[in-house]
């Protein structure tokens, strides 16, 4: 199976980042932030094997 290279905007990264430091700290839920930033790494990872 090929595996391919994911690569991440640094927009992306700031609009992930931006994301979940509202949900920290304006919602105040930093386990739900940090529950959010684990998803995206896995569905991000993921996208290596089925883009």
């Amino acid at each position: 199976m090929t595996e391919y290279k994911v690569v991440t905007l640094p927009l992306a990264e700031g609009d992930i980042a931006d994301q979940t430091d509202y949900i920290a700290f304006e919602l105040k839920a930093p386990e739900t932030a940090l529950n959010k930033v684990r998803g995206f790494k896995k569905v991000i990872n993921g996208l290596s094997l089925f883009p």
